[in-house]
């Protein structure tokens, strides 16, 4: 199921590219993230694992394709959701459009759940971008 986000932020790709690509920053933005980290201190680059904890979740995915300052798409490969998910940055006027993109599938519990974990992610995916549009351009340009 498309769980996608999409904003427009008021700053250049590059300087978004470089904010999002770095894990680190991941729990500034994206709702209840603790860590996002690299494997074996690998670095953004097709076929590096990374680690994501959330609580008690932990999930890894692996970078399946990566198009400097335009690209970055992500397999799950383990955790509480199976897919893929990714990101897009595209050059406007006003800066550059973001679109966080989720196509997911819920395990366990959260499959349940069916249309309203879809419409959960939705809205939390949104906000994230929100979020994100809101600290970077808030931030001196």
């Amino acid at each position: 199921m498309e769980m996608n986000g999409i904003t427009v932020i008021n700053r250049p790709v590059d300087t978004v590219v470089a904010y999002v690509i770095d894990l680190s920053n991941d729990k500034n933005w994206r709702t209840g993230v603790d860590e996002t980290r690299w494997a074996d201190g690998e670095t953004m680059a097709i076929g590096a694992v990374g680690i994501i904890r959330a609580g008690n979740a932990t999930a890894e995915f692996k970078i399946i394709a990566y198009t400097p300052d335009e690209s970055v798409d992500w397999e799950f490969l383990s955790g509480p959701i199976k897919g893929r998910g990714g990101y897009r940055f595209v050059p406007v006027d006003s800066g550059t459009q973001f679109t966080l993109v989720a196509d997911v599938e819920p395990t366990g519990l959260m499959k349940l759940l069916g249309p309203l974990f879809a419409r959960m992610g939705r809205r939390q995916n949104q906000a994230d971008v929100e979020k994100l549009r809101d600290i970077l351009e808030s931030a001196p340009a």
